[in-house]
């Protein structure tokens, strides 16, 4: 271990004995004013080699460790959907700290590059990219790499208002007229319509709704179980729920089960399932290749039907799924249900995700309390 000068600065080289046995040096890359200055440096390197701190890595670029934590820790590990946020903020952090060393990381720069996406971007999307950056820093501070947190208490606030798609959803006159205008012009070949149905008649999310097979329909006791859906984005095959509490069996209206069983009767007559290669069992089978359609072909479907009854909203399949929500809260069906019916995780998700429309009845009851606490009253 030294302390040298080398023209006007001064550096210093560590030569230590690692955890395999093996030796490593490292040489200072910084250039110090003075010996003093060098030799504090020095002996704060050394300390920190003592605890276990990881210097070989510690030099590493954090979008390479970036990059080596998702490949080990994370890629594959979820749903792709996942992959993809995660692969969407690594390439945020190669264009805001494309040679920064891992170990040169601090609060302020971090701060900043934050607050610079945060000018075109949602909050909740900036979130998005600093809570898996800060997953991978934790890892860095167990491993040893680094020993300073310079993710910690940033503040995220962005300055794009978020889409809030709940928000979007059909009133119950809107949603008569959708009904009436789809079964005139209802046709077994058209899936499209029956799943704008089944949606709006469930609440059911659009990947549920085209993973719905046969068996999972209970014509007898008029409820279906939903217990997988349909990755229509990338593997174009069966995947599992959004989470546990996703997988569920709810009831279905006589008007609805008497649409599929029209549906199942077609599809039996002309021997769709049999047709194909692949015997998937599906209740939306299309009739052309024996899989589902497309999220944006029921999208283009949803739009053409809408713009029919001159519908004031704009909504893509998702938004049936926020009006079935919307329906059943106007007309006081208990929360509770609401959300196992809708398959949320808890039912504060259910309460944040329909806030709007929950303020709007609690200021409806404060006058039916109102008026209930009036009646009380004798009259003379």
């Amino acid at each position: 271990m030294a302390v040298y000068k080398r023209k006007n600065s001064w550096h210093f080289r560590i030569s230590y004995k690692k955890i395999d046995g093996s030796y490593g040096k490292v040489n200072s890359d910084t250039s110090y004013r003075t010996k003093k200055e060098a030799q504090l440096a020095e002996s704060d390197l050394k300390q920190k080699i003592h605890r276990g701190f990881d210097v070989t890595n510690s030099e590493l670029l954090f979008i390479d460790y970036f990059e080596e934590w998702y490949q080990i820790f994370k890629k594959g590990k979820n749903s792709i959907d996942n992959d993809k946020d995660i692969e969407r903020a690594i390439k945020f952090a190669k264009s805001s700290f494309p040679f920064a060393k891992i170990k040169e990381l601090d609060r302020k720069n971090y701060q900043k590059k934050i607050n610079e996406f945060a000018e075109t971007h949602s909050t909740a999307t900036v979130k998005k990219h600093h809570t898996y950056m800060r997953m991978c820093i934790k890892e860095a501070i167990q491993e040893g790499i680094i020993f300073r947190d310079p993710s910690y208490n940033i503040k995220i606030k962005g300055k794009i208002p978020p889409k809030k798609e709940s928000e979007k959803f059909l009133s119950l006159n809107e949603s008569q007229l959708l009904i009436d205008d789809l079964l005139q012009n209802l046709k077994p070949s058209y899936i499209s319509r029956y799943i704008i149905l089944l949606q709006l008649a469930t609440g059911s999310r659009f990947g549920e709704a085209i993973g719905l097979t046969w068996d999972c329909v209970d014509f007898n006791n008029h409820t279906i179980t939903i217990n997988k859906t349909w990755d229509h984005k990338y593997t174009k095959d069966f995947s599992n729920t959004k989470n546990y509490a996703s997988e569920r069996t709810i009831t279905i209206d006589l008007n609805t089960l008497n649409l599929l069983k029209q549906l199942k009767q077609f599809q039996q007559t002309n021997k769709i399932q049999n047709i194909f290669k692949k015997k998937l069992g599906l209740v939306f089978a299309s009739n052309v290749d024996g899989l589902p359609v497309t999220n944006n072909a029921v999208n283009k479907t949803l739009r053409k039907f809408l713009k029919n009854i001159h519908s004031a909203e704009e909504i893509t399949s998702h938004g049936l799924r926020h009006t079935h929500a919307s329906i059943l809260l106007y007309k006081g069906i208990n929360i509770k249900y609401i959300s196992r019916r809708l398959g949320h995780k808890n039912i504060t998700t259910t309460l944040e995700t329909y806030s709007h429309i929950i303020d709007e009845l609690e200021q409806k009851s404060s006058r039916e309390v109102d008026e209930v606490m009036n009646s009380l009253y004798k009259t003379n």
